[in-house]
Order: C-alpha cells, then sequence, then structure tokens
C-alpha cells in the first residue's frame, strides 16, 4: 500500500463552484514560486501531532471532514485568467484520509519507518489546479498511541492554522465519541472575503504611506547572506534537512527574564541575537533576514484557517562595536518601526524595492528567523490528546532558516538549511555558534559585540571540488596546445581552483594569448561553478624525484603573470539565428503594453522597466496566446533583456560554426614609455590624464586604457562590471618583466579600478597602490535616507553653482561652457541647436562611456580585502565629510586609508595644477 494516497477528484463539470475571489499577495507569491517549479514541495506545511489515548481513526477522518467543510480555503484551487491567478472555493471535496498500520513492526524498524513516511508525505507535490489541497496520514504505533501527518499547501494554510486546526478536529471527534454537539466559534467571515478586503487595502492611502516607509527603508539594500560551502546552481534549489538542539528548561526563565529586564518581547530578544550573531560571523556592516508575523490583526480572523502571514525584511545597520544591552535596544526600535508597517505583501515590497532577479536566490533575502510557541497546544479532548511534534523538512525555501520553538518540554534551536549549499558540519558550528551568542548575552550584557568569537576554519567541501579539478584536467589535456597540465586547489579561505599548463614545443601563437584560448575553449565544455579562476602559463610543471607533478610547489610558485580572459562569446554549439523582425517587434509592443511603457527597445530589461513577477505572469500568458511557444517565468529571470529573450524563445539551432572572438573596446595609449620597471595605468579621460607623463619621473611608463573609439553595444552593455574590468586588464598587455604597477581612476573609473587591481593581483600582477578619484563606493549614496540624499545632493548643486559662477567672472571658462556645466541650460541649448552648446565628440564619447560604467557598477559590490593601498582623493565637487566616510568603501579599504585633497571641482580637479598635485602623490608613493 502506497504512503501517499491520493482519492480520485471530481471532474470539472461536476465541481459547483460557491466563490470565486483575487487571490491574496502570499497566495499570489505561492503561485509564481510554483510557476517557477510546479509541485514545489518547498512551499508545503508539514505537520506532525501525537495522538495518544483511546480514539478511532474512523472519528478522526470525520472530523477532519467537518473542519474541511467549515474552511472554504481547504476546499480551494487555483484558476488563471489572462495571466492572473485566482481562488476559487467549491462546495465540496472528497476527503479520506490515509490509515497505516506499523503495530506489528519490532520497535526499531517502527520509528524509522514513521520518519521515512513521514518525510515522503511532507514531500508529496500538490496540483494548485485541484481543490483540496490538503492531506492527512494517521500511523498507528500503538492501539493507544498514533501520528496524524498533515500536509497543506501554503497556499491555504499557515503556522497559526495549525493551532486552529487542533482544537476544531480535537473538539469535534470527542463531541463525536460522546454523542454531543461540538462547541465550536461560529465562523463569520471565509478566507475569500480576507482577499477582497486587502485587495481594497492596496489600493487605500493607508499602503501608500507603506511604500514610504519601506521604500527608504529597502532602496539600495545590499543583498546578505552567509556564504556557502559549495558554490550556487544556475537556479534556486529547495533541498533540505533541519538539525536541532533541545535546550534545558533554565535557558527558557533566563531568556524570559533578560526580556523583562530589557523591556522587550521574546521574539525582539530573538531577533537582537540573530543579528548580532549574523553580523560577527559574516563582518558585514548591514544585516538583513525575513520573518514572518500571523497577520491576523482583526479578531474576526483568530478562527480562521488560511494564510494570513506576511514576510517581513529586518535591516540591521553596525556602524560602532556597542554592548549586548544597546544593541538589544536598538534592535527593538527597529523591530517595532518594521511592525509599525507590517501591512506591506512581501510580493508587493518585492515589487516596490525592484531588485535585481537572480534564478539561483530569493529576491531581497536569503535567510529567515523565527521565535514562537508551538502552535498546537499539547491538550486533551475527551478520551485523547493531541501533543505537538518535531516535523520533516519538505523543501527549503531560504538558504538558512533559524527557528526557536518553545513548547512545554523546553525550547528548541533549529537550523534549516539548504543541503546544495551547506554542509551539516557548518551547520552544526552555526548552531553551536548561536548559543554561545545566547550564553553573552545572558550572561554578561555589557559585553561588546566583539567579544563573540567566531570559529575560523568553516569546514571546506573538498569533493566536489576535486571532482570538478578532475574533469578540469582531462579537458585541458585534449586541447591541441596543451601538452602538460596541473589542477590545484587553493586552500581555504580562498578556495578556488587554478590550472597550471605547460604549453606543447610546437605551440605557433604567442604564449600571453594561451590562457584566453584555454578559457574560451573550456566555456564550451563546462558550467560557470566549473571554470577555473584563472590559467598560468609554465614552460615545464614541477615534479617530484619520483617524476610525478609536485603540486606543493605549483602553490608555491610565482608564474608568468597573465592577464585573465575576456568573457567568452556563446559556444559554437549554441549559437542560433536571430527570430524575424517582425516576431521581434510584436514581442517588443507586448512589452510595451504590459509594462506602461512607449516602446522597448532589444537591450531593455524587462524588470528594470518595472517589471515584476505578476506583470511576468501576465506576459507569459499573452506570449502564449501569441506565439506557439511555451516560455517560463525561470526563463525570463534568466534572460529579462527584450533580444536575449526573444533569442531565446523563437531562435533555431544552426550548425556548430567556429566561434569568433569579441572585439575588445578597449584600446591602449602609452603615453610615455620609461626606462625603469614602474608603470602607471590611467582609465578613460586621455585627454585629462595624458599630462600626467610629462609630470612623473621618466623611469615610469603611463598607459591610459580607454573606450572612446569602441562601439557601444548592447552584448558589452549587459556584461558586468567584473567582465569590463577582464576586458581592461587584456588590453594593458601587461610585459612580464613589469615591476610595481600603479592604478589610477576618476569618478566610475575609481570603481573600476579597484576591481582592476582585484583582479590583477589573483594574476599575480604586483599591484602597488590604486589611486581613485571622487569615486563612491557603488551603492553607498542609495542607501543613505532620502532625506539625506536630497540634503546632500542640494548642497552639491549650490557648491556646483557656487564654483562654476566665480570660474565664470574670473574669465576662466567662456559663458557658453558655463552654460553646459547645467543640465538645464544645456538641454535648452541643445533644443535651440547653438552650436558651441552641443557635446564635442570627445565630451560625447566620454558621456556614454561614463553611463555604460556607471549601469554596470550598481550591481558591483568590493571585496572586503581591506586593502591598505588605495589612495583617496577628493575634488571640490565633495564635500569634506567624504574624508570621515572613506567615500563609503568600508572595509573594502584600510580604516587609516588617506584621503587627499585636490583643488578644482571634480574633471577641473586634473587641470595643469591638479595633474601636478597628482603626480606628486603618484612619486611619492613608487619611491615608497
Amino acid at each position: 500500500m502506497s504512503t501517499v494516497e491520493s482519492t480520485p477528484a471530481k471532474s470539472e463539470e461536476e465541481l459547483e463552484i460557491v466563490g470565486e475571489f483575487p487571490c491574496t499577495q502570499t497566495q499570489l507569491r505561492c503561485w509564481i514560486l510554483n510557476q517557477l517549479n510546479p509541485g514545489n514541495p518547498a512551499l508545503n506545511v508539514a505537520v506532525r501531532w501525537e495522538i495518544r489515548g483511546t480514539f478511532k481513526a474512523s472519528t478522526i477522518e470525520a472530523a477532519f471532514r467537518k473542519v474541511i467543510q467549515r474552511h472554504e480555503v481547504l476546499r480551494t484551487r487555483f484558476i488563471e485568467k489572462d495571466g492572473q491567478p485566482f481562488q476559487q472555493a467549491v462546495e465540496k471535496t472528497d476527503f479520506k484520509m490515509v490509515v497505516i498500520d506499523l503495530r506489528n513492526m519490532p520497535p526499531e524498524q517502527r520509528e524509522k519507518r514513521i520518519s521515512s513516511i513521514g518525510e515522503e508525505t511532507a514531500r508529496a507535490p500538490f496540483d494548485l489546479s485541484k481543490p483540496g489541497l490538503f492531506h492527512v496520514t494517521l500511523l498507528m504505533a500503538e492501539n493507544d498511541r498514533g501520528f496524524l501527518l498533515i500536509t497543506a499547501h501554503q497556499s491555504c494554510f499557515d503556522g497559526w492554522s495549525i493551532r486552529v486546526l487542533g482544537r476544531e478536529v480535537g473538539e469535534i471527534a470527542a463531541a463525536i465519541d460522546h454523542g454531543r454537539t461540538p462547541v465550536l466559534p461560529d465562523i463569520e467571515l471565509q478566507y475569500g472575503d480576507y482577499a477582497l478586503w486587502q485587495e481594497e487595502y492596496l489600493g487605500s492611502y493607508g499602503f501608500e504611506t507603506e511604500k514610504a516607509f519601506w521604500r527608504e527603508r529597502l532602496t539600495g539594500a545590499p543583498y546578505f547572506e552567509v556564504p556557502p560551502d559549495r558554490p550556487r546552481g544556475a537556479v534556486k534549489t529547495s533541498h533540505g534537512d533541519i538539525i536541532s538542539i533541545l535546550l534545558p528548561l533554565s535557558f527558557g526563565d533566563r531568556m524570559d527574564a533578560a526580556a523583562r529586564k530589557n523591556r522587550v518581547s521574546l521574539y525582539s530578544y530573538g531577533a537582537a541575537i540573530m543579528s548580532a550573531m549574523l553580523h560577527r560571523l559574516t563582518n558585514a556592516p548591514t544585516v538583513l533576514f525575513g520573518s514572518q508575523v500571523a497577520g491576523r490583526e482583526d479578531t474576526d480572523l483568530e478562527n480562521l484557517i488560511g494564510v494570513f502571514i506576511n514576510n517581513l525584511v529586518f535591516r540591521y545597520d553596525f556602524t560602532n562595536d556597542v554592548s549586548f544591552a544597546e544593541h538589544i535596544r536598538y534592535a527593538n526600535e527597529t523591530l517595532e518601526a518594521v511592525l509599525n508597517h507590517q501591512r506591506m505583501p512581501f510580493n508587493k515590497l518585492v515589487e516596490l524595492v525592484n531588485p535585481i532577479r537572480d534564478p539561483s536566490r530569493n529576491p531581497l533575502i536569503s535567510i529567515n528567523f523565527n521565535l514562537q510557541k508551538a502552535f498546537l497546544e499539547d491538550h486533551r479532548y475527551g478520551d485523547f490528546e493531541l501533543i505537538s511534534a518535531p516535523s520533516q523538512s519538505p523543501g527549503v525555501l531560504y538558504d538558512l532558516s533559524f527557528m526557536m520553538i518553545g513548547r512545554p518540554s523546553g525550547w528548541r534551536m533549529n537550523i534549516e538549511y539548504n543541503t546544495d549549499l551547506f554542509q551539516k558540519s557548518t551547520i552544526e558550528a552555526l548552531l553551536k555558534l548561536w548559543q554561545d551568542t545566547y550564553e553573552i548575552a545572558l550572561s554578561n550584557p555589557d559585553a561588546l559585540l566583539s567579544s563573540l568569537v567566531v570559529p575560523d576554519c568553516r569546514p571546506v567541501t573538498s569533493k566536489p571540488r576535486e571532482a570538478h579539478a578532475a574533469q578540469l584536467e582531462t579537458i585541458l589535456r585534449t586541447h591541441p596546445s596543451v601538452g602538460d597540465v596541473a589542477v590545484v586547489t587553493e586552500a581555504h579561505p580562498a578556495r578556488r581552483v587554478a590550472a597550471f599548463v605547460a604549453p606543447v614545443p610546437t605551440l605557433s601563437g604567442p604564449i600571453d594569448r594561451l590562457p584566453a584560448v584555454l578559457m574560451q575553449y573550456l566555456a564550451t565544455q563546462l558550467p560557470p561553478d566549473a571554470m577555473p579562476s584563472d590559467i598560468s602559463i609554465l614552460l615545464s610543471l614541477p615534479r617530484t624525484g619520483g617524476g610525478t607533478i609536485d603540486h606543493a610547489s605549483l602553490h608555491l610558485r610565482d608564474p608568468l603573470p597573465t592577464a585573465p580572459a575576456a568573457p567568452q562569446p556563446m559556444p559554437a554549439e549554441s549559437r542560433v539565428r536571430k527570430p524575424d523582425t517582425d516576431k521581434i517587434e510584436t514581442l517588443a509592443s507586448l512589452w510595451s503594453k504590459i509594462l506602461g511603457v512607449p516602446s522597448v527597445r532589444p537591450e531593455d530589461d524587462f524588470f528594470a522597466l518595472g517589471g515584476h513577477s505578476l506583470l511576468a505572469l501576465r506576459l507569459l500568458s499573452s506570449i502564449r496566446e501569441r506565439f506557439d511557444v511555451k516560455p517560463t517565468l525561470e526563463l525570463l529571470f534568466k534572460e529579462p533583456t527584450l533580444e536575449k529573450f526573444a533569442a531565446a524563445i523563437f531562435e533555431t539551432s544552426e550548425a556548430p560554426t567556429t566561434a569568433e572572438a569579441t572585439p575588445n573596446p578597449w584600446e591602449l595609449i602609452t603615453c610615455k614609455r620609461g626606462s625603469g620597471r614602474s608603470a602607471v595605468y590611467t582609465f578613460n579621460h586621455p585627454f585629462l590624464f595624458y599630462r600626467l607623463a610629462n609630470e612623473l619621473p621618466d623611469t615610469v611608463s603611463v598607459h591610459n586604457i580607454n573606450m572612446f573609439n569602441a562601439k557601444l553595444d548592447s552584448e558589452l552593455a549587459q556584461m558586468s562590471l567584473e567582465q569590463i574590468a577582464k576586458l581592461a586588464i587584456d588590453a594593458m598587455q601587461i610585459p612580464p618583466d613589469t615591476g610595481s604597477v600603479a592604478i589610477v581612476g576618476l569618478c566610475v573609473n575609481g570603481i573600476l579600478a579597484m576591481e582592476i587591481t582585484r583582479q590583477l593581483r589573483e594574476a599575480g600582477v604586483e599591484v602597488g597602490f590604486t589611486v581613485i578619484i571622487d569615486a563612491w563606493a557603488p551603492g553607498y549614496f542609495r542607501s543613505q535616507p532620502k532625506i539625506r540624499q536630497k540634503r546632500w545632493n542640494a548642497e552639491r548643486r549650490i557648491k556646483r553653482t557656487i564654483y562654476f559662477t566665480r570660474k565664470l567672472l574670473s574669465g576662466r571658462i567662456p559663458f557658453i561652457e558655463y552654460l553646459k556645466e547645467f543640465n538645464l541650460t544645456l538641454a535648452l541649448l541643445q533644443k535651440l541647436g547653438v552650436s558651441g552648446g552641443q557635446y564635442s565628440p570627445e565630451e560625447q564619447a566620454n558621456a556614454e562611456v561614463t553611463e555604460l560604467l556607471v549601469r554596470a557598477s550598481r550591481s558591483y559590490r568590493p571585496a572586503k580585502s581591506k586593502d591598505p593601498s588605495v589612495i583617496l582623493l577628493r575634488s571640490q565637487a565633495n564635500h569634506p565629510r567624504a574624508r570621515k566616510l572613506l567615500f563609503g568603501w568600508g572595509d573594502a579599504v584600510a580604516k587609516d586609508t588617506a584621503v587627499l585633497d585636490l583643488k578644482g571641482w571634480h574633471e577641473d580637479s586634473l587641470s595643469n595644477d591638479g595633474i601636478r598635485e597628482l603626480a606628486a602623490i603618484v612619486s611619492r608613493k613608487l619611491d615608497g
């Protein structure tokens, strides 16, 4: 007999529809997640009760039938109309409780069997188009003891519903056994009524105030996650497990006392502990995690079964090393502010903040936290009692989910984790760290957060890396230019896979281009997470006395520095013909109509244009109706631009052709070739930096890498800043005998310079220092409160006007150039066709390149390397506060990083006087 049975459902014609309602926002999120992964077990709610005493299976089944009849949501299915899901409640559904008798099994086998059945039932998929998203299995363990395994879909059930269900099943079953009428509260409302109320609320003024709060709190917030043990796959998975520990009864008393002393709730106290632990674990200045509220603010909702929970996002900023007591007070203020705006549905919050979509991650949050008493109250009903018991994990929605559950037996700490990302040993260490954090806070609340010691040396996953290394070595050996190869995995914490290659003696091409050729070759045969971090070329591989490759020596060897390969073109095997122009135009018109924008260009991103999951569903529905294709939501997440999305759904395969390398948009200009080994590389603004060559010693070579002659096509516009930096490094062509290198960048090119420095050092190039001028860390400004952003912008506008007005009055700038410094007057000049008011070709190129780099930098997050070699320069375009704030770079630079001043406004700071100041700074560093 199968442990998961289903009763044949009635056909659609036989179903009697009693009501059709809009989906609530939580149901909509469930629908979207189910579209991404139909039957996703992570959307199941698995409950396990122990039942003891005298009871009949038939009575328990009858009680469940009565509960289903009382609550419409347990008789609900979901339908789609024009890409919009709706919920339909039917008059009745067939319900049958599965009963499995385990009483004849030996006790040691029985417990195993209970566990395996629990796992199977918890993960049983639901078809949302069928009513009755609710399964129950009774396991008879002994004559007076059994287990009820309940699995419901999250679209109709939440944690609070467990309590309602337990009370009603217990009371109804006891009443049946004793021949009386069950005493149950009248149900004045049904779940569909709540759905209608929420729809009305989302159009109200009250909801607008919620939006203002959340927009200010989360727009530009960094994505927070605990670095996983294993690389992420291309899409998110739901494979999970739970580990837990039962805390002594005394822990609950201590926690209650501490919460009372701090005048906070148990939940608030727990959230403070969680945020402090995650901060110390990751050393991140901003910690974000999700949590759930019951969402039953109206007493009429307390006795309803349904999904009322809402996901909230908590943000904690750590600027100073404070005590646990101080942090608990701060964390409580954060909690209260969020709870006062808890009516913002998570689905709407994602639409509002509109983060970059990543199929391998949840939007906004990767970690979840909850602290609560068990939903089912252990209680006797007539001749039996229902007792809450831990249940199995049906699947995970988050990377990590921290839960504290309080029962009469004590508090239990649980961590549910994605097993594709984390090892069990890592989670065990996290569980211990969680306990340690509580212990410090409870025993010594005046201790600083820094007193929490995070154990170094997280376990390293070796088997998948070793498998990748072996596969990588095998593939490299098949390339005709490779004579010998060794692949090594660096030690913790980097854990990068690197390849060392000795070319064949007959190699005809330039040796310095071989790494790029091999990277391109590997990209056609390996997934991204299996690619090596770099390939180094050696004339021969070191060997031991026995003749085998000496891998240990490769770790220590300083190989020839080679530039990382440029981003690889599409593998030849997957090249496709472009779709018909008519199809693209029709598709573009669908995008335009659904997004409410006048036009859509090929390079436009669906989500950047304001698209969100609900609009995406409408788009997919329209495409299915208009074309004979069935694109998925996952595909749109992976290919969000019109051009690439069209290619994915319309294009057809061609025979493989020889792949051609993408032209490098960067151009190398050698301003001066010095007599020594030191070199300075500047980026863009060639007409500003060329003067630097004359001011530096003759021993120093000076180069400029710029994009001003490049074709800034859609392919380049889709690249990340890391990819653009790789192309720039390839164009730099750093000779192997170069000594110390200096990197210099102005404004957004300063951000690029930071990434170029990181990649060059990874490739073995000696970068002595990096100079960045007027470059704020990406995302810092947007992370500030809106009122501060407005104040800073106003300050800048006023200072800019004063600066250029003085320059005009002193005769240092023509009037027409003065007008071009302000957007309003520049637009007027261009509209009137004033020739002097137009951008010169150089200015136009600079503006276009800057715009491209700004777009790429928005999603860039610098490494927290605390680089002591960075020099920050501030022009008069930035307030002196930039010195104290280190231009927002935080842990990317050392705390004592120098911030030096230049005269002039931004680019003006690199005029004759400014360039001499810059040259003096660079010369001192090169000498030093």
